[in-house]
């Protein structure tokens, strides 16, 4: 039986029935799909009641034409009591060698060959070939038996047909064709279900509406049951009838029977889903009673309150199925020998054949008609709302939900933040938006916050000797997620902008405990950069699930699985740590608050000699007097950056002259060693020209003698001038050794390490004010192992991706370009804001005032199904499951009951779908 819903197949067996409906029905009755009919949500509970009672009676039916009659079916009940009842088809094969048979076979070609006798005359003579054959003659005898027995005792048998029946087969050597004896192996299926519904006569079935298992008129316990043993029938049939088709019939050969007969085209299947409008007032008469008390339903056309009946003149369908069963074997006995004179093929496996087929058409049917009342539903919710809803309508639906639910001060807000000062305008801007499938532009999430001002200090390493402490703003943040059949609909991306002439460092990590944020990445924003961070999200098996999981482990693995889990559940604390640069340089420089506002220049300067060359802090605080003024403070911090600033550019004018020289050095040294091949190189090309420019001068000698002191020729001088010696070899310059920069202020050493003025100074005081955020996910995991009874809301674990996103602007006037920073990038950067944080705090002597941590907690609330099939399929509406979901999220992050937290219009409602919220 085919477990997907095919709507095709079931409108044509629905219409060919509907055909033969009108053949026994009068002109007055107008049955109709269900679905076509005007009717009320529990009507349709009526309809399914009535396709299995109806179902129930066409099997009785097809097992009656088994050989299980009224009389049997009794006998088989008060046999099996309280035990189970079998249905088996058993069959025994022998295979015996009967005889040998040796024939003479001619061909059907003959050799005619003409020939001269001695005397002359023309003579002729025909050959032929004959051929001589053996054959082998084997009796195959079978014998089957189809059964009931009760219990686990088959010798306590209900025989409803069994047939005995020989052949032979015919084989040209002498190896036996079939085994010699084979035992069929027994194909059973349980009757226990079927029994039970059956009493008197009569079929019996209800649906317990008031179970918390029912949720629909198709998902329930009792249809469920009913599904099961339908599949189980079904699938025996056809297994059954496997064995005569499959396994009997084709060891018949050359029988000349027309086997198309066995079918079960034509057969009138009653169970169909319709519905019947009452016209006038009047409730269709009942039909007269079945001949077959057993196949009789204790409902035959139900009247409802909602102006319908479930149409089910169920005995006349019974009747007409029964007609069309005694119709097809009617044809299956011309067709088929006697099974008294028939070999393996008689009439008697072809109606049992027939009986099996119409035993599958029965079960899938019934299938078919309980998945059309679901899909009937599936169809209405979707009229109703326009179109499929998915995880992003859900989405969306939910932030229309919370601000009909929550106070104003308790409603749910948009992760993004300005990265700023009090009245200042921010530096950028940090966000956690979500990416939705549908393609629209990414949004900001919505979570439930709770903002403290940090009364102690925590603080984060940036290498093994070195702890920066913060202080600023601390944010708690409950976010909720959900999915539907493992689909969300969202991807989650941190974002992290910055304006230009702007700046901020961003660190993302852990929570370790109530004093330790461990960041594992970190980056400076600044200038236009806009930053984007893939967030990926896993889930963690349920308060429940785990519950569930460990129940039955040993004490030892309970511990570590107990142990394990709390390393996770602390893993679900996601922190964001935003420090801003301005108020801080403020505070390394000695330069009062708002010291750097304006000074956009000195502030770029600055962060340059700090992050590219590293320079100490020391050398650029103002060390002066307090009293003087802000303009002068900026003067002499400028002069020392002027000054930094000048001694660097003196080292690279240094190292660019050394390396000009060295280049020079190396050019020279080039040119030496190439001076002799040049030398000859010039010596042979200028020998003829110089002999011929001599015996010019000459002649002219001769012409005019010239006067005495006269100059010789420059060429001639040259020439017997000698060569200039080499020119000694220049050392190399050797540069001198730059300003050594001061080694940054080591600890003073004490009987304690200290971590600058944020150190706590006893337990009594890290205790007092002090927030373990590190508590929050046991309290959560408390609160969901309390009141989520149906183990779906499900912690989740935030992790960076590992693939950043960046886009920068080198400068005003070029064009922003997009990187991808890998594991490489990203290491990079956090060094880079490594080292300005070691510079900002030097080495963490100086704690962080202007800065904001944020902590998000997560969970997940997760369906087993799609949206549409969670409303349909389970009865669940989710938009009351994901609210207390949120509720439970919410008064544990607020430290308040959920009373407190939702608009007084809201809490009856709340109060009814979810009354645990209230107990507690």
């Amino acid at each position: 039986m085919t477990d997907t819903w095919n709507e095709q197949r079931f409108r044509e067996n629905v219409d060919r029935a509907l055909k033969a409906v009108r053949t026994v029905l009068d002109t007055t009755r107008h049955p109709q799909y269900a679905a076509d009919v005007e009717h009320r949500y529990a009507d349709k509970y009526e309809l399914a009641e009535f396709l299995t009672r109806t179902a129930v009676a066409a099997q009785l039916n097809c097992l009656e034409q088994l050989g299980l009659s009224g009389e049997k079916l009794a006998e088989l009940q008060k046999l099996a009591g309280k035990r189970s009842a079998t249905l088996r088809l058993s069959g025994e094969e022998r295979c015996a060698f009967d005889r040998e048979v040796t024939r003479k076979v001619e061909s059907a070609t003959q050799h005619v060959t003409e020939y001269k006798s001695s005397s002359g005359a023309k003579a002729t003579r025909t050959d032929k070939v004959v051929t001589t054959v053996t054959e082998y003659f084997w009796r195959y005898n079978v014998r089957w038996e189809l059964f009931a027995y009760a219990g686990n005792s088959p010798e306590q048998r209900v025989l409803l047909q069994e047939r005995s029946s020989e052949y032979e087969i015919m084989t040209s050597s002498k190896s036996t064709p079939r085994p010699q004896v084979a035992v069929v192996p027994a194909v059973d299926t349980s009757l226990s279900w079927l029994l039970a519904h059956v009493a008197g006569g009569k079929v019996q079935f209800d649906v317990q509406r008031s179970l918390e298992s029912c949720h629909t008129p198709r998902r329930n316990r009792d249809v469920d049951a009913a599904l099961r043993h339908g599949n189980e029938l079904h699938r025996w049939a056809e297994q059954a009838r496997q064995y005569f088709v499959g396994r009997l019939f084709p060891v018949q050969t050359g029988h000349g029977l027309d086997l198309s007969v066995i079918s079960a085209d034509g057969l009138f299947v009653p169970v169909v889903p319709l519905f019947e409008a009452i016209r006038d007032g009047d409730v269709p008469a009942a039909a007269s009673e079945s001949s077959s008390s057993a196949s009789s339903s204790s409902a035959t056309s139900e009247q409802q309150g909602s102006g319908v009946v479930v149409f089910g003149d169920v005995n006349q369908f019974l009747a007409e199925e029964v007609r069309s069963l005694q119709e097809r074997n009617a044809a299956v006995a011309k067709a088929l020998p006697d099974a008294k004179k028939g070999k393996l093929i008689s009439v008697q496996e072809g109606q049992l054949c027939v009986a099996l087929l119409h035993v599958r058409q029965v079960c899938q049917q019934y299938a078919d008609g309980v998945d059309y009342i679901e899909d009937m539903l599936r169809k209405q919710l979707i009229a109703a709302i326009g179109k499929v809803v998915g995880p992003v309508e859900f989405a969306n639906y939910m932030e229309y939900h919370y601000r009909k639910l929550y106070r104003g001060e308790f409603e749910p807000r948009l992760f993004s933040y300005a990265v700023r000062r009090p009245d200042h305008y921010p530096e950028g801007v940090l966000s956690i938006e979500a990416e939705l499938a549908d393609g629209s532009l990414p949004q900001p999430i919505r979570t439930v916050v709770r903002r403290r001002e940090a009364a102690h200090p925590m603080r984060f390493a940036i290498n093994a000797a070195t702890d920066v402490s913060f202080f600023g703003e601390r944010y708690l943040h409950a976010w909720m997620s959900h999915q539907f059949s493992g689909q969300s609909g969202t991807q989650l991306n941190l974002v992290a902008r910055a304006r230009q002439f702007s700046s901020f460092i961003l660190l993302v990590g852990r929570i370790s405990s109530a004093e330790v944020f461990d960041p594992k990445a970190a980056i400076i924003i600044q200038n236009k950069d806009d930053l984007k961070l893939p967030l990926m999200l896993e889930t963690i098996p349920s308060a429940k699930e785990f519950k569930d999981a460990i129940a039955s482990l040993s004490p030892e693995q309970q511990r570590f699985a107990k142990a394990f889990r709390g390393m996770q559940l602390e893993s679900t604390l996601f922190g964001i740590c935003v420090i801003q640069i301005k108020p801080q340089l403020e505070k390394l420089l000695n330069l009062p608050n708002d010291g750097l506002t304006k000074e956009i220049k000195l502030t770029q300067n600055l962060m340059e000699l700090f992050i590219t060359y590293q320079i100490p802090s020391d050398l650029l605080s103002y060390d002066g007097d307090q009293a003087v003024s802000l303009a002068g403070k900026l003067t002499k911090v400028k002069g020392y950056v002027q000054a930094m600033y000048d001694m660097i550019n003196e080292c690279k004018a240094k190292e660019l002259a050394e390396k000009q020289q060295e280049a020079e050095y190396a050019r020279a040294e080039r040119l030496r060693d190439a001076e002799p091949l040049i030398e000859l190189c010039k010596v042979k090309s200028s020998a003829p020209r110089k002999m011929m420019k001599e015996k010019r001068m000459f002649k002219s000698k001769k012409r005019a003698a010239p006067s005495r002191g006269a100059a010789a020729p420059a060429s001639l001088a040259r020439s017997s001038a000698p060569s200039p010696a080499p020119a000694p070899k220049p050392q190399p310059a050797v540069a001198k050794p730059a300003p050594a920069e001061p080694a940054p202020a080591e600890p003073t050493p004490s009987d304690e390490p200290s971590t600058g003025a944020a150190e706590p100074e006893s337990s009594e005081d890290l205790a007092e004010g002090l927030v373990d955020y590190t508590q929050v996910p046991q309290q959560l995991e408390q609160q969901f192992e309390k009141l989520d009874k149906e183990g779906a809301l499900r912690p989740t674990i935030i992790n960076p991706g590992k693939t950043w996103r960046k886009k920068a602007q080198k400068a005003l006037l070029a064009k922003p370009t997009e990187s991808v920073l890998n594991k490489e990038g990203q290491k990079e950067e956090r060094n880079q804001a490594y080292d300005l944080l070691d510079a900002l705090s030097r080495s963490g002597c100086l704690a962080v005032d202007e800065a904001s941590l944020h902590v998000v907690v997560a969970a997940t609330h997760c369906f087993d199904k799609t949206l549409v099939d969670t409303v349909v399929q389970d009865n669940v509406n989710p938009i009351e499951k994901v609210e207390r979901s949120s509720l439970i999220m919410a008064a544990t992050v607020q430290e308040r009951a959920p009373v407190e937290l939702i608009k007084p219009s809201q809490v009856e409602r709340v109060r009814t779908y979810s009354p645990e919220l209230f107990e507690a």
